[in-house]
């Protein structure tokens, strides 16, 4: 077979044509939808579960703070209670040795009244220097404690009767010490059950 045999009819043009929708594709358009929804969604719940961290953080924080704090005013009451106890003690033995020393002055003053009025100035300086402490730490004592609970308000009326007795020669000081110490633990002992469970 030669080219020139060959020929090419051709009856009709072929028809092109152009298939324009203009529909809605819902399949498209819902997929669209979903998507914004989950991003959407996936902010919410991120922005939502960094503030609720953020403010589990802040509280926890609050509370380890507070009970740090709760402790170091524990302790800082637990030494000054013992601190005062031991000043209140010296105040009674320095009251109980009163006339030994009043004694040994009259003596030396028959020698030198120089030097027994310098023992008595140094004996009174000592006196005052013990009061001046143990009124200091009644004080500290006091602004350590809750005036709103009833076992502070019982705890200073033996602290101010402690003081009170100091300078007497009666022995009963060292039995309101033994009270003071008693009620001191209670008090503890409760706060640091309050710091434990971070009330």
């Amino acid at each position: 077979m030669t080219i020139e045999n060959m020929v090419v009819t051709l009856n009709r043009v072929p028809e092109i044509r152009a298939i324009v929708d203009s529909g809605t594709d819902w399949t498209v358009l819902f997929g669209f939808v979903l998507t914004a929804v989950a991003v959407f969604a996936g902010a919410w719940v991120s922005v939502f579960t960094y503030k609720r961290t953020a403010r589990n953080q802040v509280t926890l924080a609050k509370a380890v703070a507070i009970k740090e704090s709760r402790q170091a005013w524990i302790n800082e009451l637990r030494n000054t209670c013992a601190d005062y106890i031991a000043a209140i003690g010296l105040l009674q033995v320095h009251a109980q040795s009163k006339m030994a020393h009043q004694v040994f002055i009259s003596n030396i003053d028959t020698h030198d009244k120089s030097v027994a009025a310098n023992l008595m100035a140094s004996w009174e300086e000592e006196k005052r220097r013990l009061l001046l402490s143990a009124y200091s730490l009644s004080a500290k004592i006091h602004l350590l404690s809750n005036p709103n609970e009833t076992a502070f308000k019982e705890l200073i009326v033996k602290v101010q009767a402690a003081l009170k007795d100091a300078n007497s020669l009666d022995n009963g000081v060292f039995d309101r010490c033994g009270e003071i110490v008693e009620m001191a633990q209670g008090i503890l002992k409760t706060e640091w059950n309050r710091a434990k469970q971070m009330e």
